[in-house]
């Protein structure tokens, strides 16, 4: 008993060190994209330990901490122990700054620690990984098993917030602004989100790009550095007069490492407050104002000045410049005299992606000459207002002659192989020798035979029974109009096939033209009227009479008009096949509610 008593009261016997109070960074330099940790940690100590419980360190922001450990060593018979907190700094800007000392309490006594000099440099200067703590799950090189041991203080609100910015302050009622919302931040944004988007009252919107951040950049604020980028935005186009707020989105917003397990809690965020003043258009409003508001310029153009009966001309109507081109509408004339019009191509808008505001829209409208001699397509005009002048401006572009001439008489493909004179073709090089006496009776005439004669006069007997048969057969046959009624999708197949053998030959013109006639040939089977006489508009408006799906309508209408387009408008481009395949499926759609 007595040879573990004396280790004990060995042990009991020897005094422990005084306690010793001390502040380290784990960084010196660091970078003001850098984050860094400093410790305030007491060893020896014997009793209560009270750390400083509020303060700020001028420079920093503290984003993270306190995270408190302890532990217990005995070596060579001594007894230590040690308690530390630990937090996490962030830089506010570059320079030299000074972390005061601390005041730790241990027992009955008060100790101080040493004010730390801390360099700040511009950029990154420390690695991503920061030293931590060894655990027993460290073999697994990640954070899975060792989740932060202690909860991050709430980070500030001027260390993380959000900002409406608009692109003009003042506008006019339809002028197009570019309304972003800027995130501002000092930590780490791991994942961000729209939590709530308020409706934008008082405005029209158009989306742009949101798959990624836009105009990154660093700002700095009072002195302060952020990491800045566009997280949200929109074209909006005021409808009304007056003093107007842009809506307050509410974001969700993860801090901390983006690669970690445990990226924390949600911060929620709201936008600060905007105000948009707009003004009214002034009055009157000039004829032809179509509404758009900006700067725009007009252009048309023409693929070919001097063409033949037949050809087509494309025309190329422009409009370029910054403002609202939803409401910049193609004033082209719909009829010009000597050519027939077909209905324009969808407008095609491309916005420059470095100004949303800019951009281009053009339309492509097919021209075909019915007679000829120096025709002429007219001026086109575009007004809108200017908001930078404040004024009605109407852009008008110059008429532009077209010549067309006759067209030739000839086929374009006659299959004939011409010669350069006379050809003298052999035909036999022998000669029978005559022979006298009679000719033996090579060749009997069986016209003259009895069983000829009655089965040629029964042939038309035949074809009469078989007519009588099939209209047995079929008694729609026996009124033309119900035949072509209940026959129409039958006979549009048919026209089809006739379309996929020109798509095979690669003949794009006939294709196009084939297909657009079995279309057109499917309404004039179905209400008993004449192809010539029907025409692709009349057969949208017939078939809103009779309650058939926009949609479907719509489809039928892309057909012909796109067959019609192509029909006079040679590609180089491989032939489309996928636009039987709409025809038919429309068709097939349509013989169900006809």
């Amino acid at each position: 008993m007595a040879k573990f008593l004396l280790p004990i009261l060995l042990i009991l016997a020897l005094p422990l060190r005084a306690a010793e109070v001390t502040a380290t960074v784990s960084a010196n330099p660091v970078g003001t994209e850098d984050t860094f940790q400093l410790t305030i940690q007491v060893d020896g100590y014997d009793g209560k330990v009270e750390f400083p419980q509020s303060f700020s360190i001028p420079g920093f922001d503290i984003i993270a901490g306190p995270s408190t450990s302890e532990s217990t060593q005995i070596i060579n018979w001594k007894v230590s122990r040690s308690i530390s907190e630990v937090f996490t700094l962030s830089p506010r800007k570059t320079g030299t700054f000074e972390i005061p000392s601390f005041t730790v309490r241990v027992g009955n006594k008060e100790y101080r620690t040493r004010p730390i000099s801390v360099v700040v440099k511009q950029g990154n200067l420390l690695s991503r990984s920061q030293p931590r703590s060894r655990s027993p799950f460290d073999m697994f090189d990640n954070n899975f098993f060792n989740p932060p041991s202690a909860a991050p203080r709430p980070v500030r609100a001027d260390s993380l917030f959000i900002r409406c910015e608009l692109s003009k302050p003042v506008a006019y009622i339809g002028e197009a602004v570019v309304v972003s919302y800027r995130i501002f931040s000092r930590v780490s944004v791991a994942r961000l989100g729209i939590k709530d988007l308020p409706d934008f009252t008082g405005f029209l919107t158009e989306d742009l790009d949101q798959n990624h951040l836009v105009d990154r950049k660093k700002i700095m604020m009072n002195g302060v550095p952020y990491n800045t980028a566009v997280i949200f935005r929109k074209i909006v186009f005021p409808t009304k007069a007056g003093k107007l707020p842009l809506p307050q989105p509410v974001f969700s917003i993860q801090v901390g490492d983006p690669y970690s397990f445990f990226p924390g809690e949600p911060i929620m965020r709201k936008s600060e407050p905007a105000t948009l003043t707009v003004y009214p258009l002034p009055s009157p409003e000039p004829a032809g104002f179509s509404g758009a508001v900006g700067q725009f310029n007009l252009s048309v153009s023409v693929d070919k000045n001097h063409v033949k009966m037949g050809d087509s001309i494309t025309a190329t109507v422009t409009v370029s410049g910054e403002g609202d081109f939803n409401n910049v509408s193609l004033m082209f004339p719909e009829n010009i005299d000597g050519f027939r019009v077909f209905r324009p191509s969808s407008p095609d808008l491309k916005r420059d992606p470095n100004n949303p505001l800019q951009g281009t829209k053009t339309w492509k409208v097919v021209l075909v000459p019915q007679k000829t001699g120096d025709l002429q397509v007219p001026a086109t005009k575009l007004t809108f207002f200017n908001p930078v002048t404040k004024e009605y401006v109407t852009r008008e572009t110059s008429p532009i002659g077209i010549t067309v001439e006759k067209g030739s008489n000839l086929p374009a493909e006659t299959g004939l192989t011409p010669t350069g004179g006379n050809e003298v073709v052999a035909v036999g090089k022998d000669i029978d020798y005559i022979r006298t006496g009679s000719a033996p009776d090579r060749f009997i005439d069986i016209s003259e035979q009895q069983w000829y004669r009655l089965s040629f006069a029964g042939i038309p007997v035949f074809f009469i029974l078989l007519g009588l048969f099939l209209r047995w057969r079929d008694p729609s046959r026996k009124d033309p109009v119900a035949y072509r009624r209940t026959h129409a999708g039958t006979l549009f197949r048919k026209r089809i096939r006739e379309a996929a053998k020109l798509l095979k030959k690669n003949r794009g013109r006939e294709y196009y033209q084939q297909l657009s006639k079995a279309c057109i040939s499917y309404f004039a089977d179905k209400w008993n009227r004449s192809v010539l006489d029907l025409k692709i508009d009349e057969i949208a408006r017939e078939l809103e009479t009779k309650n058939v799906d926009p949609a479907l309508i719509k489809a039928i209408v892309d057909v012909v008009e796109y067959c019609d387009f192509e029909s006079y408008t040679p590609s180089s481009n491989a032939l489309n096949r996928e636009i039987m395949k709409d025809a038919e499926a429309a068709i097939l759609k349509l013989e169900k509610v006809l």
